[in-house]
């Protein structure tokens, strides 16, 4: 009898990963945030559509329907980085803020939440 406290929390601790990885794995978050050039100039507001799934990919949607194509290259509990062909990109989990990196010296820094 003393096995079966340990099974129920073993049990509930395995619950809840698999639960947490299912919601973590399907999120469709909505990202606004600000360009900035090289030089200090500011661009127009970005708005984009960040889709993660349990396929390992994630889908970029500028608007329009429009997707872009994605290579992750690194990708942790804290961290998604991956690229574009105009820029690198990273996601932190926890915080919601995405940085996008562009191959023209922009910077784009997103605060994406839940759609």
């Amino acid at each position: 009898m003393i096995y079966a406290p340990a099974a129920v929390a073993s049990g509930l601790l395995l619950l809840t990963l698999v639960s947490g990885t299912a919601i973590a794995a399907e999120q469709q978050l909505s990202c606004k945030g600000q360009m900035i050039g090289p030089t200090g100039e500011q661009a127009p507001p970005i708005d984009i559509n960040l889709n993660l799934d349990d396929s390992g990919k994630p889908r970029i949607d500028g608007g329009g329907g429009q997707q872009t194509d994605v290579r992750v290259t690194s990708d942790n509990a804290i961290q998604l980085k991956f690229q574009t062909k105009d820029y690198v990109a990273e996601f932190f989990h926890y915080t919601g803020a995405l940085f996008l990196i562009y191959k023209s010296g922009h910077v784009a820094g997103l605060t994406c939440s839940r759609g």
